[in-house]
């Protein structure tokens, strides 16, 4: 079994809408931009234009966590695009519309070295309610951020509200629990995997290309966010991976799209949503990986919650863990 070394916290932030807030129909990406924002105004002290121009920008907050510079270590030199430490679950207001006075919250991630940074993270989070989000710019309140108290548990303790200090908890490595007997992956979120630059739908998508996508996200993220180089000899999991297959197979194309500012265009961001069974026999190398996978989700836009995925065991229609955040 791969020793997973990543820690994880999940956090819960409660929100009181001040103004009218419209969010569109999957909200990750104006969660995602908001954020961006306002955390570059949190800590950026050089206003430089391009932080790569920037002498903090191997060192500095908003870089490691919303532009993770790339290809900085001699393991990682050949890898193009470093995974980011953070993960927002959006579900609960996509498509919502709030008056002012209603409830809301927002589900956020912390991988590895991350964590450390959480006062500036609900510093922006406060600044994006400030400056406003959604359609027509709504405005809200921070009321209180609580933390799951062990990844998977479910539990949620309170550890900061405003005017208060924060009690934040640290972060925990998920357990890995035997291997059932069946287990069928229920993609939650689109899933979007990409092959030559092709979107993956149902008809080429299979086991290999999954566990592929899984484990190179799970062996970068502890890499550049753990300090730590996992051991295994990846290409024959792989061809291992090739030899499995999806039962009871019930997968559909979920299409939608964002608007970029970089590119000033839309962007398509379809994926697969759905479910499919694997018969744990023949699992036991995979099982570690299919397990952490979600909580760091899998495929493109994972940080703005696309590829989620739980895995429920053999007649369970339960997670056999709860890593996806409940709406209260």
């Amino acid at each position: 079994m791969p020793d997973f070394s990543l820690p994880v916290a999940r956090y819960r932030f409660a929100f009181r809408a001040l103004t009218s807030i419209q969010f569109p129909a999957y909200a990750g990406s104006t969660w995602r931009g908001a954020f961006g924002h306002a955390l570059r105004h949190t800590v950026c002290i050089t206003r430089e234009p391009d932080c790569r121009n920037c002498l903090l920008w191997r060192s500095c907050v908003y870089s490691q966590v919303f532009e993770t510079p790339a290809g900085h270590e001699p393991l990682l030199q050949k890898v193009s695009a470093a995974p980011h430490p953070y993960i927002m679950q959006p579900l609960a207001t996509s498509g919502r519309q709030y008056a002012p006075g209603e409830s809301f919250v927002l589900h956020l991630t912390l991988l590895g070295a991350a964590i450390e940074h959480l006062p500036y993270l609900i510093h922006a989070m406060r600044q994006v309610g400030e400056r406003g989000i959604g359609k027509g710019d709504g405005r809200y309140a921070l009321e209180a951020v609580a933390q799951e108290t062990v990844a998977g548990s479910d539990v949620w303790q309170t550890i900061h509200t405003p005017g208060g200090s924060l009690q934040a908890l640290p972060g925990s490595v998920p357990l890995i629990p035997p291997l059932p007997e069946q287990v069928r992956v229920v993609l939650q979120t689109p899933l979007r995997l990409l092959q030559e630059g092709t979107p993956i739908r149902s008809g080429r998508f299979n086991f290999q290309l999954f566990m592929n996508t899984v484990m190179r996200r799970i062996s970068l993220l502890h890499a550049y966010h753990a300090g730590v180089e996992l051991p295994g000899d990846f290409k024959a999991l792989s061809q291992q991976a090739a030899g499995v297959a999806l039962h009871a197979v019930d997968l559909r194309w979920h299409e939608w799209s964002r608007y970029s500012n970089r590119q000033q265009n839309k962007v398509q961001m379809g994926g697969l949503v759905g479910s499919f069974a694997l018969v744990g026999a023949g699992l036991e190398d995979f099982w570690p990986w299919l397990w952490l996978g979600q909580w760091v989700h899998a495929g493109k836009g994972a940080v703005m919650g696309m590829g989620e995925y739980a895995l429920h065991g053999e007649g369970e229609e339960n997670p056999l863990c709860p890593p996806a955040a409940k709406e209260d």
